[in-house]
């Protein structure tokens, strides 16, 4: 997971299935590792009704609305989602440099179903094949403290998406691995691989030919994210609704 941690203080109201520890939340931020580094856009419109477009396909406005109502919902009742979330706020606060916040917005589906397609392409480029018992395994390890369904929620996306984010985080390890990672997170083996896999992800979106719908923001390559809107321009004014 690229070194990333999450100290977790909250503690569940009776019924829940126990604190969520230090271990779980650090698979919190799994789906995460590379959030933002793979979201690119470009300067061309795009199609009426596309939140993004990934080569010749899209990400609907209507699939990502879809995805924001859902986990808005599902994180209502879901307690275990609201201690995640909390802790994950609770690092931001602490360290400002550790993600971005944690919510049902468009923005954050986005990130994550853009993730998700170059993760895919990524592991094509990279040789790696993730079978569907390596996505099992890493729903167990999300799962061993917190319901790994729980976890995606507290991270912005509809339970749905749980077995789509368990096989982003096992390409991403399995990626990690190709490159010379040796499990110690502060290795220099470790750290280069990072770097590589970073670089391959950029490479691999570029690739795609990523375009997000300047509705939902624009694509900031310093903070590696999809950030608000800054322009003054309407939706009708800037040509895509």
């Amino acid at each position: 997971m690229l070194g990333k941690t999450v100290k977790v203080v909250a503690k569940p109201r009776r019924g829940t299935r126990g604190a969520v520890s230090p271990r779980a939340a650090r698979m919190v931020l799994a789906g995460a590792v590379l959030a933002g580094a793979v979201a690119g856009c470009g300067d061309e419109p795009i199609k009426m009704g596309a939140a993004a477009v990934v080569g010749d396909d899209r990400i609907t406005t209507a699939k990502v609305d879809r995805a924001v109502l859902d986990c808005e919902k599902q994180f209502k009742a879901d307690q275990v989602a609201n201690q995640v979330r909390t802790a994950l706020e609770n690092q931001r606060q602490q360290q400002p440099t550790s993600g971005e916040p944690a919510d049902c917005s468009a923005r954050s589906a986005i990130d994550t179903m853009l993730n998700i397609e170059v993760a895919a392409a990524a592991a094509k480029a990279a040789g790696v094949s993730v079978s569907e018992s390596q996505v099992d395994r890493m729903i167990g390890l999300m799962s061993q403290q917190a319901p790994a369904e729980s976890i995606v929620v507290a991270l912005g996306m509809p339970k749905q998406f749980t077995r789509d984010v368990a096989r982003m985080n096992a390409t991403q390890g399995l990626i990690l691995q190709r490159l010379g990672a040796d499990g110690n997170a502060q290795s220099p083996a470790t750290l280069q691989a990072q770097q590589q896999a970073l670089a391959l992800f950029r490479q691999t979106a570029g690739k795609l030919d990523i375009k997000i719908n300047p509705r939902f923001g624009s694509f900031d390559a310093n903070r590696m994210t999809v950030t608000p809107i800054t322009t003054r321009l309407s939706a009708t004014e800037s040509g895509v609704r």
